[in-house]
């Protein structure tokens, strides 16, 4: 169960990640005006919502980068992603009907993401800091 929910983390998070500069390109293509080779510029903006709507999935989804006790700061940096991520999904919400039919899916995941590997490692922070003195 667990390998099976990180690897699906992983690739919904790669996809989260990446959906809004390829949205955005679509569209660009759609109107007429496609970015010039090489302009980086174009995908920053997206780049960036695209990070904080799938990171959170993204690190979790990569083996013992957060959960234990070492690593408290990136515990905490997903856990603050998936909780805007599906703050973000649940409130401004995707419109069209396949993405309302792949929203909950996306937050199902996203809660039992959080579950699973964010929220234990509060407890290992606990006990770590009793066995170091």
């Amino acid at each position: 169960m667990i390998p099976t929910l990180r690897i699906l983390s992983l690739l919904i998070g790669a996809a989260l990640v990446v959906a809004p500069s390829f949205l955005l390109l679509q569209f660009a293509y759609g109107v007429g005006e496609p970015p010039t080779k090489g302009e980086v510029a174009f995908f920053l903006p997206t780049i960036g919502i695209g990070l904080f709507l799938g990171g959170g999935l993204l690190l979790v989804g990569l083996p013992k980068l957060v959960s234990g006790a070492t690593t408290p700061a990136l515990s905490v940096l997903s856990g603050a992603l998936i909780v805007f991520s599906a703050l973000a999904v649940a409130f401004f919400g995707f419109s069209g009907s396949v993405t309302r039919m792949v929203s909950p899916f996306i937050l199902f995941l996203e809660f039992f993401a959080f579950w699973a590997f964010v929220y234990p490692a509060k407890f290992f922070q606990g006990t770590s800091r009793s066995n170091n003195g």
